[in-house]
């Protein structure tokens, strides 16, 4: 098979855990694309999150945002292929997240709002501020979050964290028993909650529409719960080392973690 793109879960997979694309992985990222080899970022993040490293891979094609919720053309600036929440979704989505005292973050079409900073949050804004201001997103305190659904143009996301496990576990089955959100663990202690049916896997599904190109040409690389559905459904799924052994089953194979060159080395064979 002869593969035409390739696409990344972000955190935990293309990121080491310091938040850093290798330089071994850049150079080789550099190599594929002059080959004509598309490259696609696919991630639970807000596209303002996922600029920073899009600008260092010098990419052209949208991303694939919030687990599929939508993609965004930077270079149009602006989202499509979205399904959002409605404000009255939203609205439900916060009575639980209040019930079961759940941290959230809340993911307008524009930015990214919090009421509470958080330990994780923290370590994030400290990223953030590392960048060149150019490359800066914006994440908002506000006052409320009400005020955000009454007032926003588009709700994508809630991103949900707890180190109370039970707790977090509750609020997302309690979510997932309302049969209108899909409840993907993007972490140990973090839950995206979206629209029921939004999913990596779907979002890749519109991309290669998009992009003319077969799912079946389509090497997808990931670590996660919330890529088996991408990595099931692509053509080539791999997955990470420091994947559980339930997203490894769902992939074709397994490399090394995401602090390795495995991802390097994996490009050369496939492509070079």
């Amino acid at each position: 098979m002869k593969y035409k793109a390739v696409a990344f879960d972000m955190d935990g997979t293309l990121l080491t855990n310091e938040r850093l694309i290798l330089p071994e992985t850049v150079k080789m990222i550099e190599k594929v694309t002059t080959k004509g080899i598309k490259v696609i970022l696919v991630s639970g993040r807000h596209h303002t999150i996922m600029h920073p490293y899009y600008y260092q891979l010098k990419l052209s094609t949208p991303v694939i945002c919030c687990n599929g919720s939508y993609l965004y053309d930077f270079g149009k600036q602006q989202f499509f292929a979205a399904k959002p929440m409605s404000k009255m979704q939203a609205k439900k989505l916060l009575k639980l997240v209040n019930t079961y005292g759940i941290h959230t973050l809340v993911y307008t079409d524009k930015v990214m709002t919090y009421e509470v900073l958080d330990d994780h949050l923290e370590s994030f804004s400290e990223w953030v501020t590392s960048l060149p201001k150019f490359l800066q997103p914006e994440i908002k305190k506000v006052d409320s979050f009400e005020k955000v659904i009454d007032e926003a143009n588009v709700i994508f996301k809630f991103a949900t964290s707890s180190h109370n496990l039970t707790a977090l576990k509750q609020f997302s089955q309690a979510a997932a028993a309302e049969n209108e959100f899909s409840c993907e663990w993007s972490w140990s202690n973090r839950v995206d909650v979206a629209i029921k049916g939004n999913t990596k896997g779907n979002g890749l599904a519109h991309w290669a529409k998009h992009e003319q190109i077969e799912l079946r040409e389509i090497v997808a690389f990931g670590d996660s719960y919330n890529d088996i559905s991408m990595l099931s459904l692509a053509g080539l799924g791999i997955a990470m080392g420091n994947a559980d052994d339930e997203v490894k089953a769902h992939a074709d194979y397994v490399i090394g973690d995401n602090n390795s060159q495995s991802i390097a080395t994996e490009l050369e064979k496939l492509f070079l």
